[in-house]
């Protein structure tokens, strides 16, 4: 029955067109407003000169965006602070990258930046290859999953018109049963550099469910040459005890980041209730706005 009422509501006619009145005058509870989402694009405006296009398939990300605006919304002060640093940064990766919601935040943001995007789930890269095509974005797009090795690996899909999270040679999928084991293209960080003649990366998010520790291995000499600024999910304690000891040596810095809360200085890394953390030169820290103006909120909270 609750297919057949989702199967239903996507044949209800102009809701988007619907949707965008409504946001005018009023922007219902996430509660609501998780409900009353549509297939098309919308525009994402930063501020009164930039923003993007991004294709709504009627997904929770895409959807609480369109609600809630880039700076309120999903993942929003992770958002904010990747905007920020985007700012000055040449080079620019998103790893793991899903639509693309973070690397069409840096082209935005910088239209000068060369920004890289992987992702190696067919259907999942398709989504995001069209919307930096969307904005005329010169955004390369690698369906390719970041790795510590060369080659080809096992992801568990599922079968579903989208999915927003896989584990490269492992399940970690509560309902394992449904699980596709389907095989991918995987690469290494230090190859991919030889490949396109980089001097440097600024700036790295990666967001690759329990495969943090294997991407970063493959940077190889290239991360304590390069020191870029990372932007990380960790999800438990292993994965932290591991970046930690491949970034052990270079002068970073730990924030964790609270999407409600704000932003805190840390000692170390470890397992968080939001995942992601903002490592970085000290220097690089003292110059964010966005970490002096969440730190204050983190603590007022």
């Amino acid at each position: 029955m609750k297919k057949l009422f989702k199967r239903i509501y996507r044949l209800v006619p102009l809701k988007k067109h619907l949707f965008l009145v409504l946001r005018k005058f009023w922007v219902p509870s996430r509660r609501i407003f998780q409900h009353l989402h549509f297939v098309g694009n919308f525009n994402v405006q930063l501020d009164s000169k930039k923003g993007f296009t991004i294709r709504h398939y009627g997904y929770q990300i895409e959807n609480e965006i369109f609600w809630k605006g880039i700076s309120s919304g999903w993942e929003k002060v992770s958002l904010s602070i990747w905007a920020e640093l985007c700012e000055n940064s040449k080079i620019i990766f998103d790893i793991g990258a899903n639509t693309g919601i973070y690397s069409l935040l840096a082209k935005a943001i910088n239209p000068n930046a060369s920004v890289f995007a992987f992702e190696p789930v067919e259907r999942v890269y398709e989504k995001l290859a069209f919307n930096h095509s969307l904005n005329s974005f010169n955004t390369k797009c690698v369906k390719k999953a970041i790795s510590n090795f060369d080659g080809k690996a096992i992801i568990y899909d599922k079968d579903t018109e989208h999915i927003l999270s896989v584990t490269v040679n492992s399940d970690i999928s509560p309902d394992k049963e449904t699980s596709i084991p389907t095989t991918i293209d995987t690469l290494r960080l230090d190859t991919f550099i030889d490949l396109e003649n980089l001097t440097n990366i600024d700036l790295m998010k990666i967001d690759v469910e329990k495969h943090e520790v294997e991407a970063l291995e493959g940077f190889g000499a290239y991360l304590k040459a390069f020191k870029p600024t990372l932007l990380i999910e960790i999800l438990d304690d292993e994965i932290a005890k591991g970046v930690e000891k491949l970034i052990a040596g270079i002068d970073y810095e730990y924030f964790v980041i609270d999407e409600n809360s704000g932003i805190k200085k840390v000692d170390k890394l470890r397992k968080s209730d939001y995942y992601n953390f903002l490592i970085c030169k000290p220097e690089i820290a003292n110059s964010l706005k966005t970490i002096a103006r969440f730190t204050t909120t983190y603590k007022r909270n």
